[in-house]
């Protein structure tokens, strides 16, 4: 909520997490990298992966569930391939290599296919999906993670919550999907008992396995599938691209906690590989036309493409800073006093 949350601006905010993370033994240019991306996706809107996640991260490395300095070694590698292992760093390190070799390998063999196992919470999905847009490439990722979701027609835990996400390059900014294959993120329910909201009915089943809306519950219990069997097919997707196909850890196995990942995979196409890319962009164009030109339903002032609203959250919080959650600050507290670093200056 606006009045229990406190704003700071995203360059005091991106400064205080490196610091952070520095002085917890990460080097500095992957504390860059992780911050960078945690920043991004609180300045989008996606609180549940961003900096509320920086405790969680350092309490992942002081409990050896991941390590403060990546050392990432490719196992396998081909002109359009790579299978990278993580060596249980920081995710967003390791998956941002995943993300430059698979644009890399895009641009030069039309397609790049990369793979990272044993690596920690790789956070937000669009961040490397919209980059491969940028790139005018598109670009598809996948994510397992800890077993917290129940098949459709199941009641205990079975799938992580197993994003997805891809993008397309437009003539202006990209067209970027990020979704949990699960009702919804984990993480949401845990800004939502932060902020004392009640969850929506169908998201969630209590440890006993009975519907519940109750976010405390929600948070200890089982996770529902979106869009019942619909939503369950694209989690064992992601599964199965994560896990089957480049030796990631499957979601049962992996140690449920927020600095944790099973597997990711990046997906980058060149579309001059079908056709020029001026009338492949035209066509996108023509379809983003049509979307935003359609008349709007009973309830709705406008059609909007996925993305759209993260980019008009950031302009708006790169105006009026980002909000954090007085539940966050106090962790931010805790962290400064710990590492004799400066807070970010509220506004």
């Amino acid at each position: 909520m606006e009045s229990e949350a406190i704003r700071v601006r995203k360059d005091d905010l991106y400064n205080f997490c490196v610091n952070v993370f520095v002085k917890a033994g990460v080097p500095e240019e992957e504390a860059k990298i992780v911050s960078e991306h945690l920043v991004e996706a609180s300045l989008r809107g996606v609180d549940s992966h961003g900096v509320i996640r920086v405790p969680y991260y350092i309490e992942g490395i002081k409990k050896g569930l991941v390590n403060a300095k990546s050392n990432v070694s490719i196992v396998k590698e081909t002109p359009v391939s790579a299978l990278l292992d993580g060596g249980n760093g920081l995710g967003q390190v390791v998956a941002k290599k995943a993300m430059d070799m698979a644009i890399e390998k895009a641009k030069s063999s039309g397609v790049g296919l990369v793979g990272a196992k044993n690596l920690g919470h790789v956070g937000m999905l669009a961040y490397y999906t919209k980059r491969l847009a940028e790139n005018k490439l598109v670009g598809f990722a996948f994510a397992n993670g800890p077993a917290l979701v129940a098949p459709w027609g199941g009641a205990e835990r079975v799938f992580g919550t197993n994003p997805l996400s891809y993008g397309f390059p437009t003539k202006n900014k990209p067209i970027v999907l990020d979704i949990a294959t699960s009702a919804t993120a984990h993480f949401k329910i845990k800004v939502a008992m932060i902020r004392g909201e009640e969850l929506a009915p169908g998201l969630a089943l209590d440890k006993d396995g009975n519907p519940t809306t109750d976010p405390k519950k929600a948070f200890e219990g089982i996770l529902l599938p979106f869009g019942a069997h619909k939503g369950y097919g694209f989690s064992l997707l992601v599964t199965l691209m994560t896990v089957p196909l480049i030796g990631g850890t499957f979601d049962k196995d992996v140690v449920l906690h927020a600095s944790t990942q099973g597997g990711f995979f990046v997906m980058a196409i060149n579309p001059t590989l079908f056709r020029e890319y001026e009338e492949f962009i035209e066509d996108v164009q023509r379809v983003v036309n049509t979307i935003k030109s359609t008349k709007p339903a009973k309830g709705f002032k406008e059609v909007l493409l996925p993305g759209e609203i993260e980019e008009r959250i950031a302009e708006e919080r790169s105006k009026n800073g980002i909000p954090i959650d007085l539940e966050v600050w106090k962790s931010f507290e805790e962290l400064s006093k710990e590492y004799g670093v400066e807070l970010p200056k509220p506004l």
